[in-house]
This record gives structure tokens, C-alpha cells and sequence, in this order.
């Protein structure tokens, strides 16, 4: 069998065309496992680089959560502190107000300072359009 691909001249021929019983079956299975292994090669390198960047994604994302588990833990520990010192506060404003005796205070005014209750027709009362502050434009009446 003369296995001639090519001719030589200068006119272009039709090249043999091999039948599929000319293949030697050991050299076609070694050129499908040289193509498969260069397809298996950039299969195994696509895998682990997903791979990879799977498991960044994965440590990323736990890092996140131990981020926001101790952000929680810590606005829970200062909302507790919170609280203490409100109610430590409250205690504190509570002893103070209970220290004060109002007829002390009263006493004090009218002895000691010469102050007195307001007589009826000393009192003058504004009306203004808000309730939170009244303007004054004039003077009040000293009468």
C-alpha cells in the first residue's frame, strides 16, 4: 500500500484519503489521550481556581459573620452599661431630690431673704400663640 499524502508536481492533486482501517489503533488511542490529557489539564486548572476562589469567598463570608457577632455582642455588653448607669442616675437624682425639703427652702425665702406669696392682682398672665415660649415686646407693670 503505498501511503503517499502528497504529490510532487506543479499541479495540484487530490491528496490520498486515508480510510479509517489504515489508522495504526495504538497511535489513535495515544493521540486521544495526548489531546485529552492538554483538555484535562485545563479542566483540573478551571477547577481549582474556582475552587479556590470558592473557599476565599467562604472564609470571607465567615469572617463577616464573626465581624458581625462580635459587633452585636459588644452593643449588647454597652447597652447593659447603659442601663446600669441610667439606673444608677435615677437613684443618684432620686437621693438628691429626697434630700430636698421644700418647706426648708420656703422658710429660708420668707425669713431669710424676706420673699412672700404673690397677693391677688400681682399675678399678670400672657397668653401666647405657642406653648412652649411666650415674646415679650414691652415691659411688665411693676404696679
Amino acid at each position: 500500500m503505498a501511503r503517499e499524502a502528497y504529490v510532487h508536481g506543479n499541479t495540484a492533486r487530490k491528496q490520498a484519503v486515508r480510510r479509517q482501517a489504515d489508522i495504526h489503533p495504538i497511535r489513535e488511542e495515544r493521540r486521544r489521550a495526548n489531546n485529552s490529557v492538554h483538555y484535562a489539564g485545563s479542566s483540573v486548572f478551571m477547577l481549582i481556581a474556582s475552587f479556590a476562589l470558592m473557599l476565599g469567598i467562604v472564609f470571607y463570608f465567615i469572617s463577616l459573620q464573626t465581624s458581625v457577632t462580635n459587633k452585636r455582642e459588644q452593643y449588647s455588653e454597652m447597652q447593659s452599661q447603659y442601663e446600669a448607669l441610667k439606673r444608677s442616675n435615677d437613684l443618684y437624682e432620686e437621693r438628691i431630690l429626697s434630700k430636698v425639703d421644700m418647706e426648708e427652702i420656703a422658710r429660708v425665702a420668707r425669713e431669710e431673704l424676706g420673699m412672700h406669696l404673690a397677693g391677688e392682682g400681682q399675678i399678670i398672665r400672657y397668653s401666647g400663640q405657642l406653648d412652649d415660649y411666650v415674646t415679650q415686646f414691652t415691659d411688665i407693670p411693676t404696679e
